[in-house]
């Protein structure tokens, strides 16, 4: 619940805690104002540094307007996270172009290792000879052993 202030007959609207991110930015409005830049700055990180709410620092768009007025109230963690959000929604963006190329480059890949294969599997048979053959029997590697003994 904001804390309304009147300081030479000019009122103030302070935000605590629990307040949504636009009542912290109309109160910086409102200190920059009448107060100008420089101590706007000042006073509201005054007052963030005491009643801030963390879950506006991790909002994407309370942290653009934050830089947008070089104002630095949030920590890496937080920083971290408002970034973890920007790109998560730049990424779904992202998805949907490359499902489009996923749905033709991943059977094209497939069908290109195929006949690959193929082709190796194919010089591989024409090279083969019936020993090759016999070689896989337990019985060919038998004959193939006698032989070596009786040379």
């Amino acid at each position: 619940m904001p804390i309304p202030i009147k300081i030479q007959q000019k009122s103030f609207v302070v935000p605590e805690s629990g307040d949504p991110c636009e009542l912290w930015i109309g109160y910086y409005k409102q200190l920059k104002k009448h107060t100008g830049t420089n101590n706007a700055r000042m006073l509201w990180l005054v007052t963030w540094k005491s009643n801030g709410d963390a879950s506006c620092a991790t909002n994407p768009r309370f942290h653009r307007w934050l830089r947008k007025n070089r104002i630095d109230v949030s920590n890496a963690a937080t920083r971290t996270m408002a970034d973890i959000s920007s790109i998560g929604s730049n990424v779904m963006g992202l998805g949907k172009n490359l499902s489009g190329f996923l749905s033709l480059g991943v059977p094209i890949t497939l069908g290109f290792l195929l006949i690959i294969i193929g082709i190796v599997l194919w010089n591989t048979s024409k090279k083969a000879d019936v020993t090759d053959l016999a070689m896989l029997s337990p019985v060919g590697r038998g004959a193939s052993a006698l032989k070596l003994l009786q040379k």
